[in-house]
């Protein structure tokens, strides 16, 4: 049985809000410059992301390929043998990491080397306290990973929302400068009493938000559809969304409530909305048990991802 998240929310194709926001604070000009100013995601890395879990390629090639960007594959090997992946043993060759690990763990922590500089930016108008966004993505991903785990996906499947929770905020980057200019803060007042949804905060500030702007560069960044999928509705599940596509998306939701509710990354007055309900679980492809096992490892696999001395 299929499992829906629906609820009354305004139209969220492209910018159709606009129409009805009011005055917008920054130009969608301003917008597409700031966007094209992210640093562009290393060409290894899109090599990497656009090649299959399945593909039929050597180590030798792997290794190569990845021979490109020397100072990825410093990181990479640092990751590697990092308490993040606890292998117990120490990895001393990307050819070795590819054997171990595999290749879709490896695109997976590719992206995490060359992401760390980019993601760790500061972002206090969010309420993201100093290099906030890379630790709590980090949490996300790992906690995506693990949903993924416990319901039922495949090994590169689970990759694939380990990759979808590190990068769902990259629109963040684009317009956290913009609130920073502009001294604006999305952080809760003392008097709210709830969470206000955090793209009609942007909205009301900007004129945009960072699901939209974050699709943006996952497209100037050539990521593959579904992770661009990801990153552009993880706040907005499409009602016709496919069990496979409602299951990743809602599991990268879970993770990252569960972040927000930790506090991972972020200070007190946080704006973002960290409710867990039994739809949410259910849609994530949980049954009551595994969500409580998650729970209770949850402590751990944050610890774990802690990559901020790596």
């Amino acid at each position: 049985t299929s499992v829906k998240l629906v609820k009354p929310i305004d139209d969220d194709s492209g910018l159709a809000y606009r129409q009805s926001a009011g005055i917008a604070r920054v130009s969608e000009i301003e917008v597409l410059s700031a966007i094209e100013r992210i640093p562009s995601m290393p060409l290894v890395v899109q090599k990497l992301l656009a090649r299959s879990g399945n593909m039929a390629s050597s180590t030798a090639d792997l290794e190569d390929l990845i021979k490109q960007d020397i100072g990825l594959a410093g990181r990479l090997l640092k990751l590697v043998n990092s308490p993040f992946y606890g292998l117990g043993k120490q990895v001393s060759s990307i050819s070795q990491a590819v054997t171990i690990i595999g290749l879709a763990s490896l695109k997976s922590l590719a992206v995490a080397a060359s992401t760390s500089s980019i993601l760790a930016i500061d972002l206090a108008g969010y309420g993201y306290a100093d290099k906030g966004l890379w630790l709590n993505s980090c949490a996300t991903a790992a906690l995506a990973k693990a949903v993924a785990q416990r319901n039922g996906a495949s090994r590169d499947d689970a990759e694939e929302y380990f990759v979808a929770g590190l990068l769902r905020d990259i629109g963040m980057l684009v317009l956290g400068p913009f609130l920073a200019q502009q001294k604006i803060s999305l952080r809760r007042l003392p008097e709210a009493k709830a969470e206000t949804d955090i793209l009609r905060r942007e909205r009301e500030a900007l004129g945009f938000d960072h699901c939209w702007a974050g699709e943006k560069v996952a497209e100037k960044w050539t990521l593959p559809e579904g992770l661009r999928l990801v990153i552009g509705h993880h706040h907005r599940i499409p009602p016709d969304a496919s069990v496979q596509v409602l299951r990743q998306l809602a599991g990268v939701r879970l993770a990252e409530r569960l972040t927000y509710a930790a506090g991972v990354g972020l200070v007190k007055d946080h704006p973002f909305d960290h409710q867990i309900d039994a739809l949410l679980i259910q849609a994530a492809g949980l049954n009551s048990v595994k969500f409580q096992d998650l729970v209770k490892a949850m402590p751990e696999i944050v610890a774990q991802s802690d990559l901020s001395n790596v």
